[in-house]
C-alpha cells in the first residue's frame, strides 16, 4: 500500500498511523524519546482567538479608507468617472462591512480536560509547547504537573504519545500552540 503525501492526510489520520508505527516498531523513525513537563488543566482545546471588530468599527474603518483614497484621487486630479466610481465601491463595502454577521469562528467547549508540553528545560514561568486535548481519566491518572517520557513530535499538530509509567496518553485534538490563558509552568 502507497502512503499519499503527507499534506493529503488530515491530523487524524497521521496520528493513527503514528501510533500504529509506535505500537508496530520501537526503532520506527520518529520514535525518539524525551523527558518533558506537562502540566493538566481544563480549558478550552483550540484557544482562544483575538476578539473580532464589532459591525460600527468594520464600518468606520471602510469609511475612513474610502473617504482618503477618494479625496486623493480627486486632489491628483484623476478623472471625475473613477472618483465616482472608488467612492461607489467605498461606500457598498462600507454598507457590507456594517451588516456583515458576527464572528464566524466556531467555539469549542472552553471545560475540556487539557494537556501542556513544555521544553524538556524548563523555568517555573515559561508557557507550553503544544497544548492538546485528553480524557477525563487520563486527567485523573497524569495529576497537576509532572514529566512524562515523549515519544514524536510534541509541537502544534505534531503526533506524540506521552509515557507516564508504563500508561500512554495520546492526543485527541490536533495539538496547538500555547494561548492566551494556558498556564505557565510551575505555578499551581
Amino acid at each position: 500500500m502507497t502512503e499519499p503525501s503527507a499534506g493529503l492526510w488530515r491530523w487524524e489520520d497521521r496520528q493513527r498511523a503514528f501510533q500504529a508505527r509506535v505500537v508496530l516498531d520501537e526503532h520506527s523513525p520518529g520514535s525518539r524519546l524525551t523527558v518533558r513537563p506537562y502540566r493538566t488543566f481544563h480549558g478550552d482545546p483550540i484557544g482562544k482567538p483575538p476578539a473580532a471588530d464589532s459591525r460600527l468599527e468594520r464600518a468606520a474603518m471602510v469609511l475612513i479608507a474610502g473617504t482618503v483614497m477618494t479625496v486623493s484621487l480627486a486632489l491628483i486630479g484623476g478623472p471625475r468617472t473613477l472618483v465616482a466610481i472608488v467612492a461607489g465601491l467605498a461606500g457598498g463595502v462600507m454598507v457590507f462591512a456594517g451588516l456583515a454577521g458576527p464572528d464566524p469562528r466556531a467555539s469549542s467547549p472552553l471545560h475540556q480536560p487539557l494537556l501542556a508540553i513544555y521544553r524538556s528545560t524548563v523555568q517555573p514561568g515559561d508557557l507550553p509547547d503544544c497544548v492538546t486535548q485528553i480524557s477525563p481519566e487520563e486527567l485523573t491518572y497524569l495529576g497537576d504537573e509532572g514529566y512524562a517520557t515523549v515519544i514524536g513530535t510534541a509541537a502544534p499538530l505534531g503526533t506524540f504519545g506521552a509515557f507516564l509509567d508504563d500508561y500512554l496518553v495520546w492526543p485527541r485534538t490536533p495539538p496547538r500552540g500555547n494561548r492566551r490563558g494556558d498556564p505557565p509552568f510551575g505555578t499551581l
